[in-house]
């Protein structure tokens, strides 16, 4: 082990493993920059939500984990120390003095669900049942509350709306729909 590497949980000698960096608030992604200029191996998984600003709707992308992202580091060979004085990061997380290890396994589930920008799609991972309420967020029927009947494909539903007496089967893209 050498100074620079900190102690770490099931050290391996001089295997890569992942490990989360505590970063700064609102400077993830400065943070992710300045560590990829570095020559880190950084993994920073984002999610996509739609929001009001200014009576507007815009889809606005943020980190999946705010003030954290993931750095691949080899043990024993790389100076870990730069990364406590990156702009825009704190440095390692740490329990007590060591490390922890981010699972392989954890990190490879996150980046089968991102998309090519690393954006994850927050939607598929609501699971609707049928007869759940739900209130509809986007399209000509937003601010209507309905009732989930079903999965259409797998980015639409089919809610039943009711409209001027009358109950309607309606499909819409998932993403248009949140639990009420």
């Amino acid at each position: 082990m050498t100074a620079n590497s900190p102690d770490s949980d099931g050290d391996t000698g001089s295997e890569r493993s992942w490990h989360a960096v505590f970063c700064k608030p609102r400077q993830d992604e400065r943070a992710e920059e300045n560590l990829l200029n570095q020559g880190f191996e950084v993994f920073r998984p984002k999610s996509q939500h739609r929001a009001l600003r200014r009576g507007r709707k815009v889809v606005i992308t943020e980190s999946l984990f705010p003030r954290y992202l993931f750095v691949n580091l080899h043990h024993g060979v790389e100076d870990w120390s730069p990364i406590r004085s990156t702009f825009g990061a704190v440095g390692l997380v740490r329990v007590g003095q060591k490390v922890p290890i981010v699972p392989d396994a954890v990190i490879e589930a996150l980046r089968v669900r991102c998309n090519d920008f690393g954006v994850i799609d927050l939607a598929g991972a609501i699971d609707f049942r049928p007869n759940d309420p739900v209130e509809i967020i986007d399209g000509p029927c937003s601010g209507y509350r309905a009732i989930f009947q079903e999965r259409s494909s797998d980015k639409r539903v089919i809610v039943l709306l009711k409209l001027l007496s009358n109950e309607r089967h309606v499909e819409l893209p998932e993403q248009f729909i949140r639990k009420a």
